[in-house]
């Protein structure tokens, strides 16, 4: 990736004549200097009277000249003449009579040979090596490259231009996409793509209307991840609108799993259902996986539609508990009631839930009757029989929209071959760094490792009291550090059940469960789930990517053409929203804080209203 460099950019560029498109931005134009195209000509000279403050008028302008004089002729006599040799096939500058005698005569942020199509050549290397590139990014550089601040806007509408000059035009890029699923199906095996269409008042001409796809090693290593799979919608930013739907996962190292991705266009039902019943038929199929999601109706009447396969065999839908937390500060207006809200959904053991729904009774009647509108085994860690994996909001596939953020701008094609390249290199560098932990005879995830780890020394200082090999009484002597007091708890291995919920909770043992190992002179070991095993990991990331041979070798596609859809392009006129209209629950790029005490978030260890909760 690269930076804007000041110290980069002064240094003098030369003249190159067979297509470098650096140009001697800090040199004289001088007579004899040659440029293979015309382009290239008139970029120099524009950079030549940008720095200098000064303007120039064309007089000529045609395939073979390009003659000019300045702007305040006749006061100022300087004039210069470029042609096109035909012989030699370059342009070159002929003549520069005189020499500007004019002075600028006013001082203003802007140059009016500082236009789009000048600046987008200036900025073309840098949205080449990083189209996430801020724009604000690219008003500095310009303002360092020429002394001139020019506007937002401007630098906007540059940036879509060099996009457009690297990655194609958006319509160009809709034909060209059939293409490209074409290769993905031959050089990816088991690659799965859906595309559907609508018709057009022309034969063979077909619109986009939606895009479902994911990759074979995708498809594969979902298996071995935690069987959760995060779904959610984000906006693309290009000249049509539309929106790229994801489902990610999480591996036994709390990486992000990326599993399916959809352009469609919208959040819509028929959008949803479109990418939920080919994600349960092509990538989930196994029985027991938790969705989650926010409280989008589109979402839960796809869920729910029997055609699309997600109660047979059994799954679950749970809901993002930051969205539940959104949706009642909005609803009931008591936003300062929302930390009791979050307090319910996180706790986990159903007696700590109790307390805080009997502490937010005391507050408000009328938000515990909001809250029991929602089944809890749909928001509440206590009830959800550890399906979430202790997943309890959304911010994976939130996290990745931000990862994917930079693509969103892109014409559909660039876009979906994005997905791919990014995937592979994913693959790629997860799978070594998997085998690199393998070979160094470590079992379990550096993650899985220090939570182990914690839960251990605390073990230490526990009285355990066997009833049976099975059964078992541990009693806490030192504060947990977990918001709550000294307490007893019942272990029961074979039920795979800690009164304190975190053993149902997280699939590995708590320090209650691995005291009771100990004193029963069993492997705690055998309790923490595979998933969480390194060898799990090398089998998330085994299957890598294919790599697509140069587009020389590609097969020629003779289907129908494709068009983007009229109705879905942008009418109004500057760039697009670069995301929702953010809320509290936005906020996901930022760590949230949390109590020292209880790690509870919305307050902190001194005013922690868990200092005095209930033991069990």
């Amino acid at each position: 990736m690269r930076y804007v460099d000041n110290a980069l950019i002064r240094q003098p560029t030369a003249v190159l004549l067979y297509g470098d498109q650096q140009l001697p931005v800090d040199e004289e134009i001088k007579v004899g200097m040659i440029f293979h195209k015309k382009e290239d000509c008139l970029q120099a000279i524009k950079s030549y009277h940008i720095k200098r403050s000064i303007d120039f008028k064309p007089k000529k302008s045609d395939q073979d000249r390009y003659v000019i004089e300045c702007n305040q002729a006749p006061q100022c006599q300087f004039s210069l003449r470029a042609s096109y040799s035909k012989v030699n096939k370059y342009w070159k500058i002929v003549r520069i009579s005189n020499t500007h005698t004019c002075v600028s005569s006013a001082l203003t942020q802007d140059h009016k040979k500082l236009d789009s199509n000048m600046i987008c050549d200036n900025i073309l290397s840098f949205v080449e090596d990083n189209v996430t590139i801020e724009v604000k990014a690219l008003v500095a550089h310009i303002r360092d490259l020429f002394n001139y601040t020019i506007s937002y806007k401007k630098a906007w509408i540059a940036k879509n231009k060099a996009i457009v000059k690297i990655y194609g035009d958006w319509e160009d890029s809709y034909n060209d996409l059939p293409q490209w699923l074409m290769v993905m199906k031959k050089w990816l095996p088991g690659t799965i793509i859906k595309l559907q269409t609508s018709p057009t008042a022309l034969d063979n001409q077909v619109f986009f209307q939606r895009l479902f796809w994911t990759f074979k090693p995708c498809i594969d290593g979902f298996a071995f991840c935690k069987p959760i799979v995060q779904v959610d919608g984000t906006w693309l930013y290009g000249k049509y609108k539309g929106t790229l739907l994801l489902a990610v996962a999480q591996d036994g190292n709390n990486n992000i799993f990326p599993v399916a991705f959809a352009i469609v266009e919208g959040e819509t039902k028929e959008a949803w259902n479109f990418f939920m019943k080919n994600l349960r038929r092509y990538v989930t199929p196994q029985e027991g996986i938790c969705v989650i999601s926010d409280r989008h109706a589109s979402i839960k009447s796809a869920y729910e539609n029997p055609s699309n396969g997600w109660q047979n065999p059994p799954t679950s839908h749970v809901y993002c508990l930051r969205h539940i937390g959104q949706n009642f500060v909005r609803e009931t207006k008591q936003s300062k009631l929302r930390p009791f809200v979050s307090s319910m959904g996180y706790a986990p053991r159903e007696p700590t839930f109790r307390f805080w729904r009997d502490e937010l009774m005391k507050e408000s009647v009328d938000a515990v009757a909001w809250v029991d509108k929602i089944p809890k085994e749909k928001w509440t860690q206590a009830f959800d029989g550890g399906r979430r994996w202790g997943h309890m909001t959304s911010i994976l596939v939130e996290a990745m929209n931000s990862v994917y953020k930079g693509i969103r701008s892109l014409p559909i094609t660039a876009l979906v071959k994005a997905t791919y390249s990014k995937s592979a290199a994913l693959f790629g560098t997860r799978g070594m760094d998997a085998l690199a932990v393998l070979g160094s005879d470590q079992v379990y995830t550096k993650e899985c490792q220090l939570r182990i780890t914690e839960a251990m020394t605390k073990a230490q200082s526990h009285i355990v009291t066997r009833h049976d090999r099975e059964r078992f009484a541990v009693e806490e002597t030192q504060d947990p550090r977990e918001g709550r007091p000294k307490g007893t708890f019942k272990v029961d291995l074979g039920e795979k059940w800690c009164d304190c919920g975190r053993f149902q909770s997280l699939h590995m043992p708590c320090s209650h469960v691995i005291a009771a190992c100990f004193d029963a002179h069993l492997q705690y070991q055998a309790y923490i789930d595979d998933v969480f095993k390194v060898a799990s990991v090398c089998r998330v990331y085994e299957h890598t990517f294919e790599v697509v041979q140069a587009e020389m070798y590609w097969p020629k596609y003779e289907g129908r053409k494709l068009y983007p859809d009229p109705s879905m392009k942008r009418v109004k006129k500057g760039h697009p929203k670069k995301s929702r209209i953010r809320t509290e629950m936005d906020e996901f790029g930022k760590k949230e804080r949390l109590c020292g005490l209880c790690q509870m978030p919305n307050h902190n260890r001194s005013n922690c209203p868990n200092a005095a909760g209930p033991s069990s």
